[in-house]
């Protein structure tokens, strides 16, 4: 019996045994998990080591002088700087830049916190915030909604309040609101799609009104600050102090730097300053379904889900080689990447952003660089956007697209720009050599033809200039605006010289005429017989 029961107890200890090491991982299941963790950290090196890479070498072949990235992966935010931030400093993650319309997804996130904090509705009329917004007499402005700006839908487009806002460069948000008073909408409010800066300028303006605070400040206190954006700055002075990137614009295709444009009364649209890293905290927010990283919460995941939401077809055209976007709130969705990446470029006159995130792949990716070329004319290839979404595609671990050649579109626009203004100064030294002489009655005909082809070319020039503004054609594409400003004056003067002759001439046959019949007035007038 006793042997029974030392038998029964034995098998007893032996199955609580099995049953114990059973329930403990096998040393091969814990080297997996291992493996996908160090799988996950060894793949974020090797991301933001490509990204670093691939910047670098596009910097050089293009010629800008520097930028810096930032990778998200895994909760993880690393960052690099490649390059020349100016002054001989050397930009890093934590340089300042200024980012262009990527600021618009920061309006859209203000304008998604006040929805949640119910102080705003994404449906009221913009007017019940703003009063004083106004279009041209007989304008739908009162059916205009909130969500209509964020989604960039207001029937606005981008002539009446896109790049051109630039009288009111040193002004305020009100200021740049009253440029579209006479507009009128291109189609009906929620109908279509049109991309114009003057819609989160308004949306900037709800934020203030309800905030009570200036939009800057508020995006200070309310993302900067919770997210730790610590290089992250509303205003030139403070991000100056804080090695702010210089900016570039390119002469005839060579970069030279400049002061970076930043204004305050388009701060909403386009002009905010942030760092690669930082902005890499701030992508790390919407993978995290809007908590910071010490769990702070800055958006609701309900409000994040709206704000994400595509909602209409969004045209990118050659930037995204004609594949389809739509336009969320404050972000384009898919483009060259697939329907489940979220991305919004941005561009100064002086420097590029982009901005990426994959909620799927769980993985992000910030540049910025120190240089743009958005001279609006035929076959530019936007090289620093090119150059930016290079490194999004290194970092993703997709092929790395061939960059367009910077040098032969230089070439072909120095040829197109300079031929002209060389043959318009040659025109105009003959016709100064031409003045004192007299004009063939055979050759009148032809002076009045170029005179009236120089006026009329040189008035076409100066309508141009007029048309797009001469501050936003000197800020966006100065070499342009500089040989067009001095093709109209050559070809007046031309003018005006070859006019003289003609006006001259009956002058000149009178004066010619006079002594002519006095020397034949003693002839007819002989001795008689």
């Amino acid at each position: 019996m006793t042997v029974r029961v030392s038998r029964f107890w034995l098998r007893v200890l032996t199955a609580v045994a099995a049953a114990l090491l059973l329930m403990v991982p096998a040393p091969t299941s814990v080297a997996v998990s291992q493996g996908g963790v160090r799988d996950t950290v060894d793949e974020a090196a090797r991301s933001i080591e490509r990204a670093e890479d691939v910047l670098g070498e596009q910097l050089e072949e293009v010629g800008i002088p520097g930028g810096a990235v930032a990778v998200v992966s895994g909760g993880r935010v690393q960052a690099r700087g490649v390059g020349d931030a100016g002054a001989g400093r050397a930009a890093t993650g934590a340089t300042p830049f200024v980012i262009g319309s990527a600021s618009k997804s920061f309006t859209a996130l203000a304008v998604l916190q006040l929805v949640d904090s119910g102080e705003v509705e994404l449906d009221a009329p913009v007017r019940e915030y703003v009063p004083e917004f106004e279009l041209a007499p007989g304008e739908p402005v009162d059916e205009i909604t909130v969500r209509h700006l964020l989604q960039q839908t207001s029937g606005l487009d981008d002539l009446t309040g896109g790049p051109l806002l630039a009288s009111a460069a040193d002004g305020t948000p009100e200021e740049a609101v009253a440029e579209v008073s006479g507009a009128v909408l291109v189609s009906s409010p929620g109908e279509r799609w049109a991309y114009a800066n003057v819609n989160f300028v308004l949306a900037g303006l709800v934020v203030e009104r309800v905030s009570g605070l200036t939009y800057g400040d508020y995006v200070q206190l309310r993302i900067f600050d919770p997210l730790e954006m610590t290089h992250s700055h509303v205003a030139s002075a403070p991000a100056a102090a804080d090695g702010l990137s210089s900016g570039h614009r390119f002469w005839f295709g060579l970069p030279v730097a400049t002061d970076p444009t930043q204004r305050q009364a388009t701060l909403a649209a386009g002009y905010l300053i942030s760092s690669a890293e930082d902005l890499g905290r701030y992508l790390a927010m919407y993978l995290a379904g809007g908590l910071a990283a010490d769990g702070t919460r800055i958006v609701s995941a309900e409000a994040l889900e709206t704000m994400l939401a595509p909602a209409m077809d969004a045209h990118l055209g050659p930037w995204a080689d004609g594949q389809a976007s739509q336009y969320a709130m404050g972000w384009f969705r898919g483009g060259p990447w697939g329907d489940d990446v979220v991305f919004h470029p941005g561009n100064t006159p002086d420097t590029s952003t982009l901005l990426l995130f994959s909620p799927a792949e769980d993985v992000a990716v910030a540049t910025v660089v120190n240089a743009s070329n958005e001279s609006p004319v035929p076959g530019n290839p936007f090289i620093s956007d090119r150059v930016t979404r290079n490194v999004a595609h290194a970092a993703l671990g997709q092929p790395v697209l061939e960059l367009p050649s910077f040098q032969r579109f230089y070439l072909l626009f120095d040829l197109a720009v300079l031929i002209p203004l060389g043959l318009a100064l040659w025109g105009l030294l003959r016709a100064s050599r031409a003045v004192g002489t007299s004009i063939r009655e055979r050759r009148r005909v032809w002076r009045g033809v170029g005179v009236a082809t120089r006026t009329v070319t040189a008035a076409a020039l100066v309508l141009l200039l007029m048309t797009l503004g001469w501050a936003s054609a000197w800020t966006w594409a100065p070499d342009l605006a500089l040989v067009v400003a001095a093709l109209a004056v050559i070809l007046f003067l031309t003018a005006v010289l070859r006019l003289l002759p003609l006006l001259r001439r009956r002058d000149d046959a009178r004066a010619a005429a006079g002594p002519a019949s006095r020397d034949r007035l003693p002839a007819r007038q002989g001795p008689r017989s």
